[in-house]
């Protein structure tokens, strides 16, 4: 979701792009043909408040973390759908507002630490697994205390490559007894996140 009017733009490129600071979806790899599923799933949802299911993929990614290691590749990946249905069905029904906006990024961050205690759950390291999650914190308060460029700035960290991870890690801990891969996950979440630090901080 995002400032109010922003919706008059519809399901389009350019709608996507007035509620995300302007970034063109071609610049982004495979987000066109994503874009176009989640508006497919939009388009019947516009009753429905976005705000409802900003919250609705809080609480799956919260539910993940106490659950059996397939219902959390499920209930993740519903987590990371409905982060892309609220602002889509804002979009749909003309409904985009600033607190929705405010609402969704405060959203985002408790699932990602959700999602870390998830790799943590599938095997990981607790403290490999806060530290991943706390480079997200960091990446995405730099982000947003620093402005401008910075709110726009792709970098190797963004939540594909948290929600990734996470499946990652959870669908091997489906799969095996082995801890290994969840540790190997929350190294690469890790990893990347410092490098995402670098990437957003230098944004000019």
């Amino acid at each position: 979701m995002g400032e109010s009017g922003a919706g008059r733009a519809g399901l389009t490129a350019a709608g996507w792009a007035e509620l995300h600071h302007g970034l063109d979806p071609g610049r982004v790899p495979l987000l066109r043909p994503w874009l176009r599923f989640v508006w497919t799933i939009a388009r019947p949802l516009r009753p429905v408040p976005p705000l409802a299911i900003t919250v609705a993929g809080v609480v799956l990614a919260i539910v993940a973390i106490g659950v059996t290691p397939w219902a959390a590749v499920v209930l993740v990946l519903a987590s990371v759908l409905c982060d892309a249905l609220d602002g889509a069905v804002a979009l749909a029904a003309d409904r985009a507002t600033h607190f929705g906006s405010i609402a969704d990024k405060v959203a985002d961050r408790i699932a990602d630490t959700a999602f870390a205690l998830v790799v943590w759950r599938s095997g990981a390291p607790l403290w490999l697994a806060l530290a991943a999650g706390s480079t997200t914190l960091l990446l995405e308060g730099i982000r947003v205390l620093r402005g401008g460029a910075a709110l726009s700035r792709i970098t190797v960290a963004e939540r594909p490559t948290r929600a990734i991870c996470t499946v990652l890690a959870c669908g091997s801990a489906a799969v095996s007894t082995t801890t290994w891969p969840a540790t190997v996950c929350a190294v690469v979440w890790a990893v990347l996140g410092v490098v995402g630090i670098v990437q957003v901080a230098a944004a000019t």
